[in-house]
């Protein structure tokens, strides 16, 4: 029994010290190419994103997307749950917006996810992390009938990890922190991701419908401006006033289009200048608003 622990133990030690050995290789890379790039990190942070994803050793946000530290400000927990409650992060999305003023949040969720699998199952995995779960049994309760119509138990796991980002999604944009940004006039979009443990890729899932009128309303909250200072004006193309919640969707629309021609461009065009691309968006966008 001793024996078996002591090697254990010493093999364990390989392992820890094994990481600490690759630290060492890392910082002499990133010198090698900028024998300053350590003071330069040290300055501050800058970063475009904020990333809510899961916690799972398969899923890191940095590598996946080959951006280097301090690109992409970052939180993980199990199954990349936005608990509206939750003071922890709630933290980090005010943080984000209001001090690093990203203009872009991502949720992004992963196939083979162990938390997922396990909220769609009766066993008891234990303590507090039954309690976390319920989280995802909730997504899982919602939208039963569809994930149940997979007979491929993968399948029907990633069809859940599919509905869980787009209901983590939805948390984000009834937040009071978020919907307070659009009335101060700083713009925030929510994407949600899919990574694909098995392929490597990332697949954008399609939101837009996921935000409706009705949810708007019903979440919607009127923010007083601070004393001596209005609040954030909108206007629209004829210069009239509207409000905060309508320029949001305004804006979501403009950024579909955006997305969908931007695609539509780089399959079907070459050799094509990219004054020339913003021109033709700027046009088709223009024309969409005033349908």
């Amino acid at each position: 029994m001793q024996t078996q622990i002591v090697h254990e133990s010493i093999e364990e030690y390989k392992r820890y010290n094994k990481v600490l050995e690759g630290n060492k290789r890392y910082v002499n890379k990133k010198l090698a190419g900028d024998e300053d790039y350590f003071r330069k990190l040290a300055k501050g942070q800058n970063p475009k994103y904020l990333l809510i994803g899961c916690s799972d050793s398969r899923a890191p946000p940095n590598e996946i997307t080959e951006t280097d530290p301090g690109e992409i400000f970052i939180h993980r927990n199990i199954a990349n749950i936005v608990i509206p409650t939750d003071l922890n992060i709630n933290c980090v999305i005010q943080y984000a917006i209001e001090h690093l003023k990203v203009h872009n949040i991502i949720v992004m969720g992963h196939t083979c996810c162990g938390g997922i699998k396990a909220a769609m199952k009766q066993d008891s995995v234990g303590g507090l992390l039954d309690l976390w779960l319920n989280q995802i049994k909730l997504v899982y309760e919602k939208h039963q009938e569809l994930i149940n119509s997979f007979a491929d138990e993968d399948d029907q796991i990633n069809c859940l990890c599919c509905m869980n980002v787009r209901e983590q999604v939805l948390n984000i944009w009834r937040n009071p922190i978020v919907q307070k940004s659009w009335q101060d006039g700083h713009p925030v979009m929510v994407h949600g991701w899919l990574f694909r443990v098995e392929t490597g890729f990332i697949e954008e899932l399609s939101l837009e419908d996921s935000i409706p009128e009705e949810m708007s309303k019903i979440f919607k909250i009127k923010f007083n401006p601070p004393k001596n200072q209005s609040p954030k004006q909108y206007e629209d193309e004829e210069g009239n006033a509207i409000s905060p919640m309508r320029a949001r969707r305004r804006f979501q629309r403009m950024q579909s289009r955006i997305e969908t021609e931007i695609r539509h461009f780089t399959i079907h065009m070459q050799n094509v200048n990219e004054e020339e691309i913003e021109n033709k968006i700027i046009q088709d966008i223009e024309q969409d608003l005033n349908v």
